[in-house]
C-alpha cells in the first residue's frame, strides 16, 4: 500500500533566464557579422579647402662676374677679410710672407686672450640672428656646418685684428700687404664655372653627381701664379634653370617672373629669358640684388611663381560624367506649397484618357539662365511637362543633351550625383570651384571610387 502511494516525478530542466538572453545575444552578433562580412564597404573623402599651383620649380645654376685672383709671388697668404665680405678698391685682401714668420707672429700674438672689438662681435651676433631665421629641426646637421663657418669667421676676425695691431706698431717689417684691384665680395673657393656664361651651358652641368669645389685657403705656401681669393665683381648675376619643352613655351612671352628662394621670407623678382642651346632649354633669370646671399653657392633652389588656384580639393578616383537632360528653367515652379524646393509639372494619361498634371520634383544637378540640368531617370518615356499658368507644353524626348564632371555625394548615405566645376588638376587630386550652387561644400563626403558604386544606390 505504500509503494502504491509514491508518484515518480519527471526531470524538469531548470531554466535560467541570463542563459537564454546570452545565447540570443551570441546569435544575434553572428548574424550581424555574417551580414558584416558579406556587405560591400565603401570608403568616403572628406572634402577640404586647398590649394594647388602649377609652379615651375628645379635647381637652377648662379653664374655671376667671378674672378680669380691669383698671387705673383710664392709664400704663406694671411688674409684679411672673411668669406662673404664685401671689400673696397685697394684695400687690404691677404699678406704674402715669404718666409713663414708673419704666421708665426700671430699665431704667438693669438695665443694670448683675445677681446674681439665691437665690429666684430656685431659680425657674429647678425651671422647667427641670420641662421636662427631659417633654420628648422628638420636639417639639424646644418648646425654643425655653421659652427664650423662660425669657428672660421671668428678666428679670422681674431686675425684681422691681430694684423692691425702689429701694423700700427710696425711689427710687420717688409711683409706685403696685396689690396684688392677693385672692389667686390671675397669668396674663398673655385669650381671650374667662373668664366662660365648662361649660353656655354647644358644639362650636363646640372648633374650635381659631378660636382666638385676646392677651398682657397689651403694653410699650405702657395706657389706664384696660384689663386689666393675670388673676386665677384658685380651685383648683377644670373640664375640658370633647365626647363623642358612645354615649360619653356609657357615662359617664351615672359620678360620678368616671380620666384621663391631658399632663406628668403619675401619673393624675389627678376627679368627672364628663355634660351636654346641645342636640344635644351633653360631660364636665364638676371638679379640684381641678394648677392651677397648665396654667393658661396653653385646651385640654388628656386621656384618661378605661374599660377595658384584656391578651391576644394577631390580625389581624381572619385570624379566621373553624367549624361544629363535639359530643361527650360522657366517650367520649373515652387509648388503648391510655396517650399523653396523646384517642381516641374507633368502631363499623364491614364488607360482610360483622362489626363491630369502630376507634380514631380527632378534632381536638378545645375542651371543657367535658360536651362536647368536634370537626371533623365526621373521621366517616363514620352513626358510632356506643362509651364504653370500656361498651355505650353515641352516634350521631354525634344530635351538636349549635356555631359557633367562631379563625384558622388554620400553624406546622407545614398549616393547622389554632384556637379563639380574643375580649377585645375594634378596625377592624384583636384582642385574645385567652392561655393558654386548644386556643388559640393567643405566637409562633404564623397565616395573615394566613383567605380564601386552607382547613382541613388544605399551606401
Amino acid at each position: 500500500m505504500r509503494q502504491n502511494k509514491v508518484v515518480k516525478l519527471h526531470n524538469v530542466p531548470n531554466l535560467n533566464i541570463g542563459v537564454i538572453i546570452f545565447v540570443l545575444l551570441f546569435l544575434f552578433l553572428g548574424v550581424q557579422i555574417i551580414r558584416s562580412l558579406n556587405q560591400k564597404h565603401y570608403s568616403v573623402y572628406e572634402v577640404q579647402h586647398s590649394y594647388m599651383d602649377d609652379n615651375i620649380s628645379g635647381s637652377a645654376m648662379a653664374l655671376r662676374s667671378e674672378t680669380l685672383v691669383s698671387t705673383d709671388t710664392s709664400g704663406y697668404i694671411n688674409y684679411y677679410i672673411r668669406n662673404g665680405e664685401k671689400v673696397g678698391k685697394n684695400a687690404t685682401v691677404y699678406t704674402l710672407d715669404s718666409t713663414g714668420t708673419l704666421s708665426d707672429m700671430i699665431s704667438e700674438a693669438s695665443g694670448e686672450d683675445i677681446v674681439l672689438s665691437n665690429a666684430g662681435y656685431a659680425e657674429i651676433q647678425s651671422d647667427i640672428r641670420a641662421f636662427q631665421s631659417y633654420y628648422t629641426d628638420v636639417s639639424f646637421s646644418d648646425v654643425y656646418d655653421f659652427k664650423y663657418e662660425l669657428d672660421g669667421e671668428i678666428l679670422s676676425i681674431a686675425n684681422a685684428q691681430v694684423l692691425d695691431s702689429l701694423t700700427a706698431a710696425g711689427s710687420l717689417g717688409s711683409f706685403a700687404q696685396i689690396n684688392a684691384p677693385e672692389s667686390g665680395i671675397v669668396t674663398y673657393y673655385q669650381d671650374g664655372y667662373e668664366s662660365k656664361k648662361p649660353s656655354d651651358l647644358t644639362n650636363a652641368d646640372f648633374d650635381t653627381a659631378g660636382y666638385q669645389r676646392s677651398s682657397l685657403k689651403t694653410g699650405d705656401v702657395l706657389q706664384a701664379g696660384s689663386p689666393v681669393y675670388k673676386l665677384i665683381t658685380s651685383e648683377i648675376w644670373n640664375l640658370v634653370l633647365p626647363l623642358s619643352e612645354e615649360d619653356a613655351a609657357r615662359l617664351k612671352e615672359d620678360t620678368r617672373v616671380t620666384l621663391y628662394m631658399p632663406n628668403i621670407t619675401n619673393v624675389v623678382y627678376g627679368d627672364i629669358e628663355v634660351i636654346q642651346n641645342g636640344d635644351a632649354y633653360f631660364a636665364n633669370i638676371t638679379l640684381d640684388k641678394l648677392l651677397v646671399n648665396y654667393c658661396n653657392d653653385r646651385y640654388i633652389p628656386i621656384e618661378i611663381v605661374m599660377s595658384k588656384q584656391e578651391g576644394l580639393s577631390v580625389p581624381n578616383s572619385a570624379i566621373l560624367e553624367k549624361d544629363v537632360i535639359k530643361v527650360p528653367k522657366d517650367y520649373l515652379t515652387t509648388g503648391s506649397n510655396s517650399s523653396k524646393k523646384k517642381f516641374l509639372n507633368v502631363r499623364t494619361i491614364d488607360e482610360n484618357g483622362n489626363m491630369s498634371i502630376q507634380q514631380i520634383a527632378p534632381t536638378i544637378y545645375n542651371s543657367d539662365d535658360t536651362y536647368c540640368y536634370v537626371n533623365p531617370a526621373d521621366f517616363a518615356a514620352g513626358a510632356v511637362l506643362v509651364k504653370n499658368d500656361s498651355d505650353q507644353t515641352f516634350n521631354i524626348s525634344d530635351a538636349g543633351h549635356a555631359t557633367l564632371t562631379g563625384v558622388y555625394y554620400a553624406s546622407e548615405g545614398i549616393a547622389t550625383f554632384k556637379q563639380i566645376e574643375i580649377l585645375t588638376t594634378n596625377d592624384e587630386f583636384a582642385i574645385i570651384k567652392e561655393g558654386v550652387d548644386y556643388s559640393l561644400s567643405m566637409y562633404d563626403r564623397i565616395i573615394l571610387d566613383a567605380s564601386t558604386v552607382e547613382e541613388g544606390q544605399i551606401i
